[in-house]
């Protein structure tokens, strides 16, 4: 398919100049000029869908604007009335909210919880509330759950399913509306990804289509590709799988397969150089006392 060419076309702020030799995750980046007059190098999906309209000058001033107003803020808002939920004492799955902590995760309040298995666990307000976590991780353990596969906390067919949730109001998993505008989102090894704020509800569905390929797609042919092993070969080289970028743009999966089999060699040629004679190697012999 022959590219267009979008030379001297402008979007938003940007006029493209010219394609350049460089890429970015296999696509080539145009050279664009904004009208504050600074360039930036971009791909060209996001530049025909608008998904940047400038080199970021517009965004300048937007966080602090509001510092000139009669009342001022106390914090960052972490601390706002009424932001804690009392959820003390309620259920959720085979969990007990016990008491909030100090900390949070995506800004959400993280609870100390008890299993119902005994164990204390820590969960986020949302993850509880989301159906989420249900357990402190033995349920996954527990029969009745046949044929489901894991891989650092990370179910396969979980990835491998597009089936929306029944809470689900856009319409498509990981896109949700805010302020009236749609935002794009993403988890893998139960950390979530903001993969951006956008006007059409189009555009976030295609951003967030891309980081599924990037990390879900990615992950499960990682995945598939060390369980064709023999058991054996599994056993000695657990899958552990890190997830390196933040976004659409850096993300890339790097497949850490480590040896337990040789280690374990390792740990007993010690054991076995530990147990050796005495006075064999690097002995010095003592002369006999004169009779």
């Amino acid at each position: 398919m022959k590219s267009v060419d979008l030379s001297g076309k402008k979007f938003g702020k940007l006029t493209v100049i010219q394609k350049t030799d460089t890429k970015r995750k296999g696509s080539y980046l145009w050279l664009c000029q904004c009208e504050c007059g600074q360039t930036i190098l971009l791909e060209s999906y996001k530049i025909r869908r608008e998904l940047v309209k400038s080199c970021g000058c517009s965004r300048k001033g937007k966080n602090t604007k509001d510092l000139t107003k009669k009342k001022p803020v106390s914090s960052c808002g972490c601390v706002r009335a009424g932001a804690i939920k009392n959820i003390a004492k309620q259920r959720f799955g085979k969990l007990t909210a016990l008491r909030p902590t100090t900390k949070r995760k995506g800004g959400s309040v993280v609870w100390t919880c008890l299993c119902d298995c005994g164990r204390t666990t820590e969960a986020s307000y949302n993850d509880l509330v989301s159906g989420n976590t249900r357990s402190c991780g033995c349920l996954i353990h527990e029969k009745g759950r046949p044929g489901l596969s894991y891989v650092d906390q990370t179910c396969i067919e979980s990835l491998k399913s597009k089936a929306l949730h029944k809470n689900n109001t856009s319409g498509y998993t990981g896109v949700q509306k805010q302020r009236g505008k749609w935002v794009a989102l993403i988890s893998l090894k139960k950390h979530r990804y903001y993969l951006g704020t956008y006007e059409r509800f189009e555009d976030a569905v295609f951003v967030r289509q891309r980081a599924e390929q990037l990390l879900h797609d990615q992950f499960v042919q990682a995945y598939e590709s060390w369980n064709k092993k023999d058991e054996t070969w599994k056993q000695e080289h657990p899958l552990k799988i890190v997830v390196k970028g933040t976004n659409i743009d850096d993300f890339e999966l790097e497949v850490e397969e480590s040896d337990r089999g040789n280690h374990e060699k390792k740990r007993k040629r010690k054991q076995t150089a530990g147990h050796a004679h005495p006075g064999r190697v690097g002995e010095r012999k003592r002369s006999s006392p004169a009779q």
